[in-house]
């Protein structure tokens, strides 16, 4: 799993300049959870398809493709 926070984000947002978490898909487990709680990484759900954002805003929740 890989974590972000906001002194070491690579990814701005391309609508505010926000910090970028990225958004891990797939069944969370309780570690994904309580990261997702804490603000290091956002979650995507459980159903993938085609080109899914990979990056989520921590200021305005937007989503881009991007880490």
């Amino acid at each position: 799993m890989t974590t972000v926070s906001s002194a070491d984000a690579t990814n701005s947002c391309p609508v505010c300049g926000g910090d970028g978490l990225e958004i891990i898909y797939g069944y969370p487990t309780q570690e994904l959870f309580e990261a997702a709680q804490r603000g290091e990484v956002a979650l995507g759900g459980c159903i993938v398809w085609g080109e899914m954002p990979t990056t989520e805003c921590r200021s305005c929740n937007h989503t881009w493709v991007g880490y």
